[in-house]
């Protein structure tokens, strides 16, 4: 697995980065076998977003099928 795959898909605009100093006013408000779903406040511009945590498992199954792409 490419070690700055990563870093290239964020380059291309295929994965989106945002700081997570940048939300507040966290709520969960689902959860399931992917992972949790948090209500929150993001500071500029003030928009209430939902925000999906994945567990570390999905997480790494994502990792490895992206890398195989």
């Amino acid at each position: 697995m490419s070690k700055n795959w990563i870093e290239i898909s964020l380059s291309n605009k295929h994965i989106k980065y945002y700081n997570y100093k940048d939300f507040f006013n966290f709520e969960v408000i689902g959860s399931g076998g992917f992972g949790k779903v948090y209500r929150a406040n993001w500071k500029n511009p003030r928009n209430t977003l939902a925000l999906k945590s994945l567990n570390d498992y999905t997480a790494k199954n994502i990792v490895y099928e992206v890398s195989t792409l």
